[in-house]
């Protein structure tokens, strides 16, 4: 019952925003949607609202009903405390917190490990970027890198 309610309180919250933003319109652009996550406090550095924002990065418009789904979808994530290690991980792979992986992150990281050769470095970092950049966009969002952690070939 708990849950219900503050489901319905967030989304009343959201309505709220999204018609005062809209301004009469139907649909909002990401910059609105970005507005509306962070006034019902999702926090926009996390690196699944990061990766589910560079999914919609091609999507211009956005409907009450998108917005309700994307913030729920973003709640839920953030809330799960399953993926905390995943996360931590994925962090510690962003040096400089931008919410993705790139191959200058990746370089440095495995230097670091110390597992590969110097010169087996560059091959590996390609690999990774060939099989796990799903939208080849040169760097990793966290969904590609949570791809990558469930890829047994990788």
């Amino acid at each position: 019952m708990a849950d219900k309610m503050e489901k319905l309180v967030g989304t009343m919250m959201l309505r709220l925003g999204f018609e005062k933003l809209a301004e009469g319109a139907k649909t909002v652009n990401t910059a609105v949607l970005k507005q509306l996550l962070q006034a019902n406090l999702m926090p926009l550095s996390h690196p699944f609202v990061v990766a589910t924002l560079d999914e919609l990065k091609d999507t211009v418009r956005f409907s009450y009903e998108a917005v309700c789904g994307i913030f729920l979808k973003i709640k839920q994530n953030v809330a799960d405390k399953t993926m905390d290690e995943r996360l931590e991980l994925f962090k510690q792979y962003d040096r400089n917190n931008d919410g993705f992986i790139s191959k200058e992150d990746l370089k440095l990281c495995l230097r670091e490990d110390e597992y590969y050769e110097e010169d087996e470095l560059a091959v590996v970092i390609e690999l990774v970027m060939k099989f796990g950049d799903l939208n080849d966009d040169g760097k990793l969002n966290y969904f590609e890198f949570l791809n990558c952690m469930q890829d047994e070939t990788m």
